[in-house]
């Protein structure tokens, strides 16, 4: 019982900082110095009233986190009504002070496949004290990215092994989290290539994987709710201004990530932003079915164009003058009102980037190809193929 006791203390004096007094919300830290790695996400989540300092005006950022810590946060951040509505009900017996954030999390089935997802002791948590892992930080990101029907390109997942360099000793249970929280850039990994998945969390690391995740879903965090539509910022996802010299970059960059990966190639349904699936699913392919995001150069159109602008913030609009396209827009190709590919535009007269030219030539000679019979295609109102029609879509603002 005294072990008891002592250890809840000291759960209660590491939780301090996770304590969220309305004074701490948006206000800065004395050992978040301006230009710290993780400043701008840090102050994101405790603006949001996720997380607080410490009474003395301190963040402690390097201070490790617990399992049970960790599934606040996230609970505040994506589940609050769900964490209140357990709060409000109660527990109708003694219960520890985590309990209705782990209930809203196993409500979503977030905690599958996790240190807290195989405790069977609940409400109470034997690993309660235990520090999250970056393993299971992963695993917990991934389980929310489900939820939300997310988790980036199956194509882009299928590579991250040539970016981490210790992936062959990452469990395979963990793979796919970990893959997928590289393609939606909640993980960047360290500088010298490796996850080292049992690495403990931060508070900062914390704060950064939320901010990220928020971002990658459109979750305004700490409310649950999808993010409004309209402009996020006003910056590609490079971060700089949105201009077609910045775009052409960007896509050089994506580009150059795939040169001269010629495996098999199969989009996953509902990644790209709202607007962008709605252009692509709003025709009828040349066999009268709809054009999927799961496969061909639609889903690598749509793809490319999150890859740049985002999945958020820049909605797709139709271009009445296509010879106004510039780098990054979408072209719609209609044979007889019948879609026959999704492209995009390279930003070179003329060649445009799809699934079969990136596999065969790398960025700058993007090919369309038509009837098996590769060459440029000059993109006009009126050209060489009966019946051929043109619609361009832009994500830039107006």
């Amino acid at each position: 019982m005294k072990k008891r006791i002592l250890t809840l203390l000291l759960t209660l004096v590491l939780l301090v900082g996770t304590a969220v007094p309305a004074s701490a919300a948006g206000t800065g830290f004395s050992d978040v110095p301006a230009g710290y790695w993780a400043g701008e996400a840090i102050q994101s989540v405790a603006g949001k009233g996720i997380v607080s300092g410490y009474q003395d005006g301190t963040f402690r950022p390097g201070q490790k986190v617990t399992n049970a810590q960790f599934a606040v946060l996230l609970a505040r951040a994506f589940y609050p009504k769900e964490a209140k509505a357990y709060e409000d009900q109660g527990y109708g017996g003694p219960a520890p002070w985590y309990w209705s954030s782990m209930a809203a999390l196993r409500d979503h089935d977030i905690l599958k496949g996790t240190a807290m997802g195989r405790d069977a002791g609940w409400p109470e948590l034997s690993c309660d004290g235990d520090y999250v892992s970056r393993y299971d930080m992963a695993q917990l990101a991934y389980n929310i990215m489900l939820d939300h029907e997310q988790r980036g390109s199956e194509v882009e997942r299928e590579i991250v092994h040539m970016r981490v360099r210790d992936w062959e000793q990452i469990p395979e249970g963990y793979r796919d989290a970990v893959a997928a929280c590289y393609v939606l850039e909640v993980l960047r990994g360290h500088a010298d290539g490796d996850f080292d998945g049992d690495a403990l969390m931060t508070r900062a690391q914390s704060c950064v994987v939320i901010h990220r995740l928020g971002k990658a879903l459109g979750v305004a965090i700490g409310t649950g709710e999808y993010a409004s539509s309209g402009p996020v910022g006003a910056t590609l996802l490079s971060g700089l201004p949105v201009t077609e010299e910045n775009v052409k970059d960007l896509l050089q960059r994506v580009a150059d990530e795939w040169k001269g990966d010629t495996r098999g190639f199969a989009y996953a349904a509902g990644n790209s932003s709202a607007e962008v699936q709605a252009v692509i699913w709003s025709y009828d392919d040349a066999n009268g079915k709809k054009l999927s995001m799961t496969s061909g150069s639609g889903g690598y159109a749509a793809m490319l164009s999150d890859r740049v602008f985002g999945r958020h913030g820049f909605p797709a609009r139709k271009l009445d003058d296509i010879t106004r396209m510039r780098a990054g827009d979408i072209v719609i190709t209609l044979d007889n009102g019948k879609i026959v590919r999704a492209s995009t535009y390279s930003g070179t007269k003329g060649d445009m980037m799809t699934l079969e030219g990136r596999l065969e030539t790398g960025y700058g000679m993007f090919y369309l190809k038509d009837g098996g019979t590769a060459g440029n295609m000059v993109i006009t109102p009126g050209d060489e193929f009966p019946g051929r029609t043109y619609e361009v879509w832009t994500r830039y603002p107006e």
